[in-house]
């Protein structure tokens, strides 16, 4: 993940072709190291430029244009985070980590904090913490009688979670589980915390979705929500041709969670996508 606020936008439209005479219907013919300096010039404001709202292609919905998140929109966007001096740093340590895209964006952790808020939560449940961006965003809008479980397999990113956890003086609100999060979940359901949680958050193993769902739909209780990420997973699940392991598990999930009555839900365009869900 880069340090830097930008993004290229993975769903922008096709590019127009540059003025600068390509020789083939798809890309220009770089002969020069000239030709290649303004070939990339091009590319990069033909998407800084590209078109920031779409129409649904089914004509049932309307002409009703929707907004398309490009870089230069995506800048202003992050620009009116409100983004703590705690949360900065690490996301910038962990932008020089391995695995770096798996941490939430900015906008995503004030949107998970602010629901934490809205509903009045006092304890929380995260499934997939990383080096802890989303779960940080979260103990820091906890009361201070507030609890987080936070579940993790990967030692390695615990502990730096565990480090931000302290720096910012909230390690008492959370409770670190380090190991499989469905035997955490299966434990804390045999322990009788059943209908015990306000809110939970999903960020973990993709094909485990559907389990997690299971076992938090029981933990968190009437009027609770769970929040699910990487539901649009790049833009691959409305792609019928992509068809691998992880985006067909995640595509089943989304049409499981559609047809759930047991959920209120609302997927959103956020980062990689979100789905909010209410239990009924």
């Amino acid at each position: 993940m880069s340090t830097s606020w930008g993004a290229v936008h993975r769903w922008a439209k096709p590019l127009p072709l540059p003025s600068f005479r390509p020789s083939s219907r798809f890309l220009p013919t770089i002969q020069s190291p000239s030709d290649a300096v303004s070939y990339s010039k091009w590319a990069l404001k033909s998407v800084a430029d590209a078109d920031p709202v779409v129409v649904a292609a089914d004509g049932n919905y309307g002409s009703k244009q929707v907004i398309s998140v490009t870089p230069r929109l995506y800048d202003y966007l992050l620009a009116n985070v409100r983004e703590p001096q705690i949360l900065r740093e690490l996301r910038e340590e962990t932008a020089t980590m391995r695995g770096s895209q798996m941490q939430v964006s900015p906008d995503q952790a004030q949107l998970l904090a602010m629901l934490v808020q809205i509903l009045g939560a006092e304890r929380c449940i995260e499934v997939g913490v990383y080096t802890g961006y989303s779960s940080l965003a979260i103990a820091l809008v906890l009361p201070e009688g507030g609890h987080l479980v936070a579940c993790e397999r990967d030692a390695r990113s615990l502990e730096v979670a565990k480090r931000y956890y302290d720096c910012a003086g909230v390690s008492h609100k959370v409770d670190v589980k380090h190991g499989l999060a469905a035997d955490t979940l299966k434990s804390m359901i045999h322990d009788g915390e059943s209908c015990s949680y306000d809110f939970a958050f999903v960020d973990a193993e993709k094909r485990m979705y559907s389990d997690y769902f299971e076992l938090l739909l029981q933990l968190v209780r009437v009027g609770g929500i769970i929040v699910i990420d990487n539901v649009l997973w790049h833009g691959k699940v409305a792609d019928p041709l992509v068809n691998d392991p992880k985006t067909v598990s995640i595509r089943d999930f989304n049409k499981k969670l559609m047809d759930d009555e047991r959920v209120c839900i609302s997927m959103v365009p956020v980062g990689d996508g979100m789905t909010i869900c209410r239990k009924r």
